[in-house]
Formats: C-alpha cells, sequence, structure tokens
C-alpha cells in the first residue's frame, strides 16, 4: 500500500513537471520572433530578402509602408470593411 501511494505521488509530481515545462515552451515560443510589435513584420521582410523571394527595391518599399503603417496606428489601413 506504502508503495503504491508512493508511485500515485511521483505521477502527481510528474504531470505537474509536465504541465510546467509545456507553459514555459508556449511562453518561450510566443515571445520569441514577432513576440514585439517591430520585430515580426520587419523580421519576415528581412527573410524574404535574404531568401530572394523580394527584391530590394520591394524590400524598401514595403518597410517604408511598414513605418508609416506603425507611426500611425490608429489610422485606417486603407481596406474596405
Amino acid at each position: 500500500m506504502m508503495g503504491e501511494m508512493t508511485l500515485w505521488m511521483l505521477v502527481g509530481l510528474l504531470f505537474v513537471a509536465l504541465v510546467i515545462a509545456a507553459a514555459v515552451y508556449l511562453a518561450v515560443r510566443a515571445a520569441g520572433d514577432g513576440g514585439g510589435r517591430e520585430g515580426g513584420p520587419r523580421a519576415t521582410l528581412r527573410r524574404r530578402l535574404a531568401s530572394g523571394e523580394i527584391s530590394t527595391e520591394e524590400y524598401r518599399e514595403r518597410e517604408a509602408a511598414l513605418d508609416d503603417r506603425l507611426s500611425r496606428p490608429d489610422r485606417d489601413d486603407g481596406r474596405d470593411a
């Protein structure tokens, strides 16, 4: 009987440790790339330039559009609802 109690206590501790590990993993993953307002879109833009998906000219145009959009967040983005 004492062995069963010890086993269940270990199972419970293991479960708690797994829940904590999952929470830490999700928090770190969420705070990674894109966690900040400036990091997400700019990081994607840099990645696309580096991989050759977009040209330098297109990069500069999109970066300027990001600067304009991020400097005035309360303004409409131009899309129709």
